[in-house]
């Protein structure tokens, strides 16, 4: 290329920076096609952007393989890669931001904490209905409210333990064996022993997310497979036309829908996609849709493995919530995939 990448980074990133800072600029983020305006001003080819879209895709898959294997540390690396080619890259701030949220559980650190609920308010400009940002949220300010909490119960017992050798020193201590009920040892143990639950719920929580982003993966999948079935068909059939514009229905319904709501209309769309192969495979020239039909049913074989799992990360942490409610009101009972 006959430019500088690394400044045209630096540069976009200036750009991105100032808008967000800069409300004169305007309210809104630079759209793409204004990033590509940028980019052949400063002499990007069209084929060159091309390119370089490809090769940001490639480092945002890269960093989701991480994020998916746990390398925390690679997907940043590789995320931000992504983002500093196009910063509006679908995905790539949520991405980054469960990577730093995932840190920050380890560390505690206020740097990656920040970063995470960076992107992830990154991500809601784009797409305020982004599971994944909405979730790193969630998680930071629980975790936040409970490391607070815990940092209080930690002065109180500094300041109970300070109270009672200033007494010992005084002379009003009275030696017991198991009289007395405020020992700083058995504090210290019921304390260690709440912040144990809280961290078990919310690595119980963040597994069921992930689980359950897992499933939706794999539904997506088998959904943009679907359209092929319409397609697979010969001549006109009034019933298919009637079962395309239900599923279309039932997928925006969907998209707007969470919780039991959901999963219902996910099962009545499951059971539209079954009506609709039927009817192909009763219209469509088999050699047309043999193929397909194995895709598929390939991905519904998915869908089942990867409800199957979510349903059992569900139990484990429904189980944590409801043995545990009273201490830890903010926890919700979360549904099941029914069968």
């Amino acid at each position: 290329m006959d430019y500088n990448e690394e400044k045209f980074k630096e540069h976009i990133k200036a750009v991105v920076e100032a808008g967000e800072e800069d409300h004169s600029i305007g309210e809104r983020a630079l759209t793409l096609d204004e990033l590509k305006e940028l980019a052949i001003s400063m002499g990007v080819t069209e084929e060159g952007w091309e390119k370089l879209l490809k090769k940001a895709e490639t480092h945002l898959k890269s960093a989701d393989d991480h994020l998916k294997a746990l390398n925390f540390n690679e997907a940043i690396s590789e995320g931000e890669k992504a983002t500093a080619i196009n910063p509006y890259i679908t995905n790539g701030n949520s991405v980054l931001a469960k990577a730093y949220m995932m840190l920050w559980l380890d560390e505690h650190s206020d740097h990656l904490r920040d970063k995470a609920e960076f992107h992830a308010r990154q991500e809601l400009k784009v797409d305020p209905k982004d599971m994944v940002a909405i979730n790193v949220l969630s998680t930071i300010n629980k975790k936040s409210k409970i490391l607070r909490e815990d940092n209080n119960s930690r002065k109180k017992i500094l300041i109970a333990v300070g109270v009672i050798v200033i007494l010992f020193v005084l002379g009003f201590v009275v030696f017991s064996s198991g009289s007395s009920p405020d020992k700083p040892g058995e504090s210290e143990v019921s304390e260690s022993s709440t912040s144990f639950i809280r961290d078990e719920l919310i690595e119980a929580e963040e597994d069921v997310n992930s689980k359950w982003n897992l499933v939706e993966i794999q539904i997506e999948r088998r959904n943009n497979l679907v359209p092929e079935l319409f397609k697979a068909i010969e001549g006109s059939h009034e019933d298919m036309d009637v079962l395309e514009a239900t599923i279309g229905d039932l997928k925006e319904k969907i998209s707007k829908a969470e919780g039991e709501e959901r999963f219902k209309l996910e099962n009545d769309l499951e059971l539209k996609i079954n009506e609709a192969k039927a009817l192909a495979s009763e219209y469509a020239n088999s050699d047309n849709i043999e193929k397909l039909m194995i895709q598929i049913e390939g991905s519904e074989n998915r869908i089942a493995f990867e409800k199957k799992s979510y349903n059992e990360a569900v139990k484990r942490y429904n189980i944590l919530v409801k043995k545990h409610k009273e201490e830890f009101p903010d926890y919700e009972i979360k549904p099941y995939f029914a069968d």
